[in-house]
């Protein structure tokens, strides 16, 4: 009995040293608790990183007593027969000291996933790899309260000479390369097209029951919600495209509703089909393919037809649908395919890579919706025009007309001393998508032709403070679809005198503290000499004031006057 209660303690005691053992990095492991991965077999909230070793390791003799350590990484992909590398990750290289480990060196991996830490000498080391490329992407562990970013450390290995290692990750957590990856390549393709740089974005993994951005900060869900949606492509690219266009507009999105759930071919609001109409559109063409998971095609298909059920049919109505916006842009940007048009239509794609165009518009101007694109799109021609209508964005290419009257507060070829001039116009017109606006320029040149910006949308303007001298103002109408008057309307000439100030201007300069305590003082001046001045003539008044003479009678009571001093009758002072 008694043995057999000293191998049971025995045993327990042997359990428990091996279940608490702590790691020589001199810390214990993060609570490895994760999530459900669905029908793949992983039991829910088990899913767990793991301690990684080698798949190889080699080393060779070195000159010296210095040398280098090179360490590749690559992760599993989805169906773990491939591999890819873990690229530009965090990695950081620790040697094992008197009672822990502590980093010595730290790098990035290259594009094939190895990093190569130089000068060192002989001990025991181990490595830690971080989905971070201090760069562009940040994946975390939404799984844990703190969100701390993916990790993987390595077994120990001893080293005294040149060591190459390779490590593959093939736990059940290795789904965030997969984002951290995708999300890198969108990244890396923007920069190498455009010179810009997004500031990096924060991918939450698992986070919420679907795959949503917040601007700065992707969530993607578990497989509970969303089977394999870390591992999506499109997903991840779609979403980082809304975080892009987000930081492009300074932090915001186009202003407008949609349906939810909402689909490719769903009708919205003209900033809500632009903000997703723009996202597909990007995660199509970061890989060149237009062609979506769900078969459909950005190339060809007329998705403002409502062809999954979810719009109508037959109507110009592109603009409020997604898919018809990433159509749209697609057919802006990729190659020219003269087969690319729906049924009926006689004309085709004829627009080659003009991303560069898109982008610019996209960058400088901030645009709402397709509309906007639309209407500063610098080439304008029938092939432009097609690959908007074949979506059913209806664009035209007839100009407006200027307009053909006006009213001024000047008159023509007159001096004035009015050094601003007023003037109201009308007649512009638009048979097609109507007038928008005008570029207006004031200008002593009688020749002289606006921009192509509108400055206003109303038929009136009041021009600065002039000074003297002969000024002409023009006029040119631009309409809904961007299409600018051929001619140039134009007023004057208006001619300023010396001396002209503007008769509406105020008496005393805004934000002049002393010339405002000097106008107070003397406005304050003059309403007190004017308001004793109206006291006195009030006194004045009240006093009896003799009536006109007349002939021998009292003034006042207009007795007959006994010709006394004072009146007999009344006792008015006579003389």
């Amino acid at each position: 009995m008694a043995r057999r209660n000293f191998i049971a303690l025995a045993l327990a005691f042997l359990l428990l040293t091996t279940s608490f053992s702590i790691p020589a990095s001199g810390y214990v492991a993060d609570d490895a608790r994760r999530f459900t991965s669905g029908p793949t077999g992983y039991p829910s909230n088990d899913l767990r990183s793991s301690e990684l070793t080698p798949d190889i390791i080699s080393a060779r003799s070195a000159e010296g007593l210095l040398f280098n350590i090179s360490v590749t990484f690559s992760y599993n992909l989805l169906d773990a027969q491939e591999s890819d590398p873990c690229a530009g990750a965090y990695v950081q290289l620790r040697l094992n000291g008197m009672s822990s480990f502590n980093t010595i060196r730290s790098g990035h991996t290259d594009n094939e996933g190895k990093v190569t830490f130089s000068g060192l000498t002989a001990g025991t080391y181990m490595t830690r790899i971080e989905t971070d490329d201090d760069h562009w992407v940040r994946v975390t562990d939404g799984s844990k309260s703190t969100s701390p970013t993916f990790y993987w450390n390595t077994q120990q290995f001893t080293a005294s000479s040149q060591t190459d290692v390779e490590y593959r990750i093939t736990d059940q957590t290795r789904g965030a390369w997969a984002v951290y990856s995708n999300i890198r390549d969108g990244g890396s393709w923007l920069n190498d097209r455009t010179g810009w740089e997004r500031s990096q974005v924060t991918v939450v993994w698992p986070e919420g029951d679907w795959p949503h951005s917040h601007g700065s900060e992707i969530h993607m869900p578990s497989d509970e919600f969303f089977q394999d949606a870390i591992w999506r492509r499109d997903i991840a690219l779609h979403e980082y495209a809304h975080c892009v266009h987000f930081e492009l507009r300074g932090g915001s999105f186009p202003d407008g509703d949609g349906p939810d759930p909402h689909y490719i071919d769903s009708e919205s609001s003209p900033g809500f089909a632009f903000t997703e109409g723009w996202a597909q559109f990007f995660e199509r063409v970061i890989d060149g393919d237009p062609l979506r998971l769900d078969g459909s095609s950005l190339e060809s298909t007329v998705f403002a037809d409502g062809p999954y059920g979810h719009g109508d049919d037959g109507d110009m109505d592109g603009m409020i649908v997604e898919g018809a916006v990433a159509n749209v842009l697609w057919d802006l940007c990729d190659g020219i395919d003269g087969s690319d048009r729906p049924s009926g239509s006689v004309r085709g794609d004829f627009v080659d890579n003009e991303f560069s165009t898109l982008w610019n518009i996209m960058y400088d101007m901030q645009p709402e919706s397709l509309e906007d694109i639309k209407r500063v799109w610098p080439s304008r021609d029938v092939n432009v025009t097609a690959a908007f209508r074949n979506s059913r964005v209806p664009m035209e290419l007839d100009p407006p007309s200027n307009p053909s009257s006006f009213s001024s507060s000047h008159v023509i070829g007159e001096g004035s001393q009015d050094s601003t001039i007023s003037i109201i116009w009308s007649g512009a017109g638009d048979s097609g998508s109507g007038v928008l606006g005008y570029s207006t320029l004031v200008s002593p040149d009688a020749n002289a032709v606006p921009d192509l910006v509108m400055d206003t949308t109303s038929g009136s303007y009041t021009t600065v403070s002039l000074s003297p001298g002969t000024y002409y103002f023009h006029i040119r109408t631009v309409d809904g679809d961007g299409n600018w008057a051929e001619d140039v309307y134009t007023i004057g000439p208006f001619v300023i005198d010396e001396g002209a100030m503007p008769l509406d201007d105020d008496l005393f300069q805004e934000g002049d503290p002393e010339q405002a305590l000097l106008g107070l003082l003397i406005v304050l001046a003059v309403v007190v000499s004017l308001l004793m001045l109206v006291i006195f003539m009030d006194k004045k008044s009240a006093r009896p004031q003799p009536p006109a003479p007349a002939s021998n009678n009292c003034p006042y009571c207009g007795r007959f006057d006994h010709g006394g001093q004072f009146c007999p009758y009344c006792g008015g002072r006579l003389r």
